[in-house]
């Protein structure tokens, strides 16, 4: 039987091998984002963990489980920050942002495909670290406008401004590549 994220189930009825992949799938994403508040991968490589044990021993399994769990993450960060008394970190205000994920691999091989991927990596590199953060999570995480603005505390219509003004700002670094 294969479970989406999306159904509610008895987490009894989770075996451990889909656990398992979900916790393979999900892990370094929900590090990066952890990290991101922080600071400290030591850190969140804990919040991350735990999170995945207590959602092991809970009686059910939400709704969007893709989306509590991101929600989750960032709310033992920001409640780990307040027990400690440190400051609570801003989207905007942070000047040396980690990327929330590497989720482009490296290329192996050196052809033209694999050297406009770098390039066009390089491009999204480029990009105002929440733009980025914002771009990284719709085209290469999967999240809806919706979900994204609800992690990010923002509304959709910036989630659809950055998205915007993220592909313009592809579309005219990377120009060339459409144009062979």
């Amino acid at each position: 039987m294969q479970e989406s994220y999306e159904s509610e189930t008895a987490v009894s009825d989770w075996d451990l091998v889909y656990f398992e992949s979900l916790y393979k799938e999900l892990s370094i994403s929900l590090q990066n984002y952890a990290d991101y508040f922080l600071q400290d991968s030591e850190l969140a490589f804990t919040v991350v963990n735990d999170l995945f044990v207590n959602l092991w021993f809970s009686p059910t399994k939400p709704d969007n489980l893709k989306a509590y769990l991101y929600k989750s993450v960032k709310n033992q960060s920001l409640n780990h920050l307040k027990k400690n008394k440190k400051n609570f970190l801003s989207y905007l205000n942070q000047p040396d942002l980690n990327q929330v994920a590497e989720l482009i691999a490296e290329p192996i091989g050196h052809d033209e495909e694999s050297d406009q991927l770098v390039f066009l990596q390089q491009i999204i590199n480029m990009l105002p670290k929440k733009r980025q953060l914002v771009f990284k999570m719709y085209r290469l995480e999967g999240f809806s406008y919706a979900e994204i603005a609800d992690l990010l505390q923002i509304s959709t219509r910036t989630v659809e401004d950055h998205l915007m003004k993220s592909m313009q700002f592809i579309h005219a670094k990377a120009k060339h590549l459409v144009d062979k």
